[in-house]
């Protein structure tokens, strides 16, 4: 799916996942810093309309939050306030399989970025390889497992990753945590895939 089927998307329904940040993702960011992970600087890539940037940036994060999809950006942009926060956000627009930051931060956070498995696992290890020593990389997609097991999300098996994807992408990294997550999602659950790794330190 190219850029233009993604603005005509954010054009037709702006908000489509809400303003609320994943609560997976928000866990395993905060775990990570009660962990130890310095507040800093920070890539929510494929940031859609920036909801997780927001968050992350309320918290003091300096955020780049990219997208290729131009009115995703222009959407964030719109939604995006100073105020009331230490942090702040970045909006660029960009192509997950090609952009870089210019230089390594201490966090990425991916939340549901949904490519074929090869190239969801370069982007996984693209990310992985922008980490300052001790960064943390956190990926949150729809499983593979959710077209018979959950509910909603992409229909296209060929994008849903499952563990050994994710495993493939944190090549390089130390694995925190490589799991399904199950989500309520009204009377049903769904079922996400979940890749926190971090950048290796010395011991």
């Amino acid at each position: 799916m190219d850029a233009s089927a993604w603005n005509a998307r954010y054009l037709a329904q702006p908000d489509a996942w809400g303003t609320t940040p994943a609560a997976r993702i928000v866990a395993e960011v905060t775990a990570a810093e009660d962990a130890g992970l310095a507040v800093g600087t920070s890539v929510d890539l494929a940031c859609g309309d920036g909801r997780h940037a927001r968050w992350l940036a309320a918290h003091g994060w300096q955020v780049e939050a990219v997208d290729f999809s131009e009115i995703a950006i222009e959407q964030a942009r719109a939604k995006d306030s100073d105020d009331g926060r230490d942090g702040s956000v970045d909006w660029v627009v960009g192509d997950a399989l090609t952009w870089t930051p210019d230089e390594p931060v201490d966090l990425v956070v991916i939340g549901f970025l949904h490519l074929d498995p090869g190239s969801l696992a370069r982007v996984l290890r693209n990310a992985g390889g922008w980490l300052k020593p001790g960064g943390h990389l956190v990926y949150l997609g729809h499983a593979a497992e959710n077209l018979r097991r959950g509910v909603g999300g992409p229909q296209d098996p060929t994008v849903l990753p499952g563990i050994a994807d994710l495993a493939s992408g944190a090549e390089g990294l130390e694995v925190v945590s490589l799991r399904h997550d199950l989500r309520p999602a009204g009377k049903a659950t769904a079922v996400d895939v979940l890749l926190h790794a971090r950048s290796w330190v010395e011991r």
